[in-house]
């Protein structure tokens, strides 16, 4: 019994720490921008705050990195908008505080909606960078981010069921965002909210594509997919995508 209070006790402290150091890393990444007034550092502690993922044997390696390219995609994300963003300080802490509320409530959880969320979040939050950099990225560099893009996002989705064709589907999706990726490089188009960060339309665009799709499969994996789910789902998805499209200036582009 000793021994079992002991163990409990080292639990608890070990969950406060890395609960007190996830709390520490948004802040961390703020003041590095501020500091440097560059991403890099900060870029460089996302990826090391992602030690773990090395810490086992080499063969692992590649697998630990495809189970967590969400979590870094949003570290990474999160630093590029803050870079973005260095004209607002108010929005640098706002983001920190929403990467603070992913590290500790959303990240950790492991149901079916916080997983769609999780991967939804990501896959946004990834195009709203790589296209606001767009203008100085070369496109093949582009097209094979939008693909990883796709790709890791699907995969967490995919892996949370009992899926016999995992990186399959998700190579699928990944090149769905990938062409989507060279369609809307040659012609971007962007959303003032009169904020530094603009948004993308292909972020929105896949946004709704993504969730459409997600909840289709959902449901097949429930046994809960039906011809009027379809319908409805279909008739939803071309809405919000007409929306999207009726509210873009195509005199304005990037």
């Amino acid at each position: 019994m000793e021994f079992l209070r002991a163990h409990i006790r080292r639990s608890k402290i070990g969950d406060l720490a890395y609960s007190v150091i996830n709390a520490l890393l948004p802040v961390a990444l703020l003041l590095l921008i501020h500091n440097f007034d560059s991403l890099y550092p900060a870029l460089a502690l996302v990826l090391l705050s992602k030690w773990r993922i090395l810490a086992l044997r080499p063969r692992f390696w590649w697998v630990n990195i495809k189970a967590n390219a969400v979590d870094i995609m949003v570290g990474v994300s999160v630093v590029g908008l803050m870079y973005l963003s260095m004209s607002s300080l108010p929005l640098q802490i706002l983001l920190a505080v929403g990467y603070g509320v992913w590290l500790l409530y959303l990240k950790p959880r492991s149901d079916a909606s916080s997983i769609l969320l999780q991967a939804g979040f990501a896959q946004f939050l990834a195009l709203t960078v790589l296209f606001s950099l767009s203008t100085v990225v070369n496109d093949l560099l582009v097209i094979l981010a939008c693909w990883v893009i796709g790709y890791s996002a699907a995969r967490h989705l995919v892996s949370s069921y009992n899926e016999d064709s995992i990186d399959l589907l998700s190579s699928l999706w990944g090149l769905m965002i990938a062409q989507l990726g060279w369609l809307f490089y040659h012609w971007t188009i962007v959303y003032d909210i009169g904020l530094p960060i603009k948004i993308p339309q292909i972020a929105l665009v896949v946004l709704v594509l993504g969730f459409v799709v997600a909840r289709l499969y959902t449901a097949s994996k429930s046994d809960r997919l039906s011809e009027s789910l379809l319908r409805t789902m279909s008739i939803f998805g071309l809405l919000l995508l007409l929306i999207i499209l009726l509210f873009s200036r195509w005199d304005v582009t990037i």
